[in-house]
């Protein structure tokens, strides 16, 4: 509880702060003129003003005058103490120059307004920028002079142009005259979404239009929407007469963006994108024309439509706006939708393509003409199917089938199933082209200069000519040319042709009765053996030339030749290790090919000509004398010899 004493103190102190308060009793044509001109006489901002309402006042009528607005003002307690808080930093604004990006001023003269209202003239400087001009007292009472406000109170003038706090001040009276205000008219165009004022310049001792009175206008006429604020105060400070200014604006409606599909593959087919190698060169043959895909892979997303925001006329009615429109997506062949309609993936693996506004993943790639410079490279994950030719250096990948129309020249072709070449191969010289790798059978009219390996078959009609073939099953060539010519043979089961071996005496090499890649796997690990063993016998002698240093010189070695001894011996243990594991895979394929029940067998339906070299197993068999009617060499007893002519006894059906 306060004690009488201290209530003493608290007020003695309130009345020593109250005789310390600077206060003024000022008017103005409402409140807020009435505040402006308060902080005007009393220096200070109108964030640390109080004050008190003596009297609300009345605006004019219909020409009947009105009453201003007048109250007591002062500076506030709290704006005093916060003030008085502020630091040293705050007060000096040290800390805007700690601001990296500071925006550059533009350069700005000065501006004065001036304005006639029924309670006399008022003016309003607007400060320079930067090294722009300042307003001089001459350029308000010039202003004044223009308006016919002869005798402005000086003193006041000084005080505005000295403070240009952009704040409208009384400068001085006039005789009013109420029928010569300005007179204003209004103009809405675009269907309500614009509204332009129009107000024609007051006559001698008439009054201008200011805020208040644009917006009571605007009212009036049922403007409510869109108003803007700026340009009526622009109006009100610098009016621009006779000329429509706008002063509201409506919002126009914003339709609703449409759904719309976003591809995850390139939607036009002739659009290519070149291949850079590590070196920084360009690969023109990979111009990746064709888009592979895997099952499962999402090929297109959409984008649901969005609802429209309807706008507003200055009216304030309301003017809708449609929706986005919904789409849906256009699905082909091999592709369901998932996501609740949003997103497209692929139930097949292959090539994706737009066709018709739908999405495709064809399994089989469809090249109508040749593979050449226009194509580039052609990798499918599907099959391929190739009207014309596959020129010379390109390549052909498929993960299903290949078929060709044309021919083959040195290029290459790997396909997981059948290979199909209508008018023959012709790998070329090199070893760079003239692959063709099948996971099943190889078709094909004639094999010339290609390195040929088919996981089933490989017929032709024609013949194979200084061709290295391998087949996991049989090589068949039934034809009237059909002859087997030079190069190097390797069936598992069977070799079958017209004529075997050349007149010229080109060697010609047919082996039968095997697995061809394991025997290939067998002659790189017989390889890998020699080159260890002779690895370890070079270790092994360097070793032993240590050793009898060190018995000839009866001494330790030096701690050079220490180490040396020691890695050389580590040597001889990792080649020894090594050494074991080649033999135990040697054994382990041996094992497989003594376990194959199939002796094979080599036939020939028209003759066989002096030079050929035949191998069955193990047993090899060189032709020095030609066999000049059909013939089969089967192997028996571990010795190759002749019997009947076997016909080709599968189906060369295509399938």
């Amino acid at each position: 509880m306060i004690g009488l004493d201290k209530f003493r103190e608290r007020m003695k102190a309130e009345i020593e702060k109250t005789k310390q308060m600077k206060s003024v009793q000022v008017s103005g044509k409402n409140l807020d003129d009435a505040l402006k001109q308060a902080s005007l006489e009393l220096g200070l901002p109108l964030r640390v003003l109080e004050y008190e309402i003596l009297d609300r006042g009345k605006s004019g009528i219909l020409g009947i005058k009105g009453s201003p607005c007048r109250i007591i003002a002062y500076e506030s307690i709290k704006g005093q103490v916060v003030s008085e808080e502020k630091s040293l930093e705050d007060e000096l604004d040290l800390r805007s120059y700690e601001q990296e990006d500071v925006p550059m001023t533009k350069d700005t003269n000065g501006r004065v307004a001036v304005r006639l209202g029924s309670d006399g003239a008022w003016a309003k400087v607007y400060p320079a920028i930067g090294e722009g001009m300042p307003i001089v007292i001459e350029d308000v009472v010039g202003k004044l002079h223009e308006r016919g406000i002869m005798e402005p109170d000086m003193d006041i003038i000084a005080a505005v142009v000295q403070q240009a706090d952009i704040m409208w001040v009384k400068v001085g009276d006039f005789i009013y005259a109420p029928s010569n205000d300005a007179l204003s008219s209004l103009e809405v165009t675009e269907e309500g979404m614009k509204a332009y004022i129009k107000v024609m310049e007051p006559g001698p001792g008439g009054a201008d239009m200011d805020v208040d009175d644009i917006r009571g206008f605007l009212a009036n006429n049922s403007i409510v929407y869109g108003i803007m604020d700026d340009a009526m105060q622009e109006f009100e400070d610098f009016p621009i007469f006779d000329t429509p200014v706008l002063v509201a604006e409506g919002t126009p409606p914003v339709h609703g963006a449409e759904a719309k599909v976003i591809y995850n593959f390139e939607t036009e087919p002739d659009k290519i994108h070149i291949q850079e190698r590590e070196d920084g060169s360009v690969d023109f043959k990979e111009l990746n024309r064709y888009q592979n895909v895997v099952k499962g892979q999402p090929l297109a997303r959409k984008v649901a439509p969005e609802p429209g925001k309807d706008g507003r006329t200055v009216y304030g009615r309301y003017i809708p706006a449609p929706d986005g429109k919904d789409l849906e997506i256009g699905l082909g062949k091999n592709v369901s939708i998932a996501d609740n309609g949003a997103t497209v993936i692929a139930t097949a693996s292959g090539h994706v393509m737009l066709k018709n506004g739908k999405i495709n993943v064809e399994t089989v790639l469809v090249i109508p003409g040749n593979v050449d410079g226009r194509t580039g490279n052609v990798n499918a994950l599907g099959s391929v199917v190739i009207k014309g030719n596959v020129e010379d250096g390109y390549a052909v990948t498929a993960q299903g089938k290949i078929e060709v129309s044309g021919y083959v020249g040195k290029a290459n072709l790997n396909a997981g199933g059948d290979i199909i070449v209508s008018r023959g191969i012709n790998g070329g010289e090199g070893k760079e082209f003239g692959h063709i790798l099948a996971g099943k059978t190889i078709w094909s009219s004639f094999i010339q200069n290609a390195q040929v390996d088919a996981g089933e078959f490989v017929i032709v009609s024609a013949g194979i000519v200084n061709s290295d073939v391998v087949s996991q099953k049989k090589v068949l060539c039934k034809g009237r040319r059909a002859k087997i010519v030079g190069g190097h043979v390797r069936a598992s089961e069977e070799v079958n042709a017209v004529i075997l071996g050349s007149a010229s005496g080109l060697e010609t090499l047919i082996e039968v009765g095997f697995d061809p890649k394991a025997k290939e796997e067998m002659e790189q690990l017989t390889e890998q053996r020699s080159a260890i063993e002779a690895e370890q016998d070079t270790v092994d002698l360097n070793l032993q030339g240590l050793k009898r240093q060190v018995r000839m010189q009866r001494r330790r070695l030096s701690k050079e030749k220490e180490q040396l001894f020691d890695e050389l011996r580590l040597q001889h243990n990792d080649l020894h290790k090594k050494l074991q594991y080649v033999d135990e895979e040697i054994q382990k394929k041996q094992e497989y090919l003594d376990s194959l029940l199939t002796h094979g067998k080599v036939s020939a339906a028209k003759k066989v000509l002096a030079g050929v070299i035949l191998r069955i197993r193990d047993v090899e068999y060189v032709v020095k004398d030609p066999y000049e009617s059909p013939v089969t060499f089967i192997l028996e007893d571990d010795y190759i010899r002749t019997v009947k002519f076997q016909e080709i006894e599968e189906d060369l059906i295509r399938r």
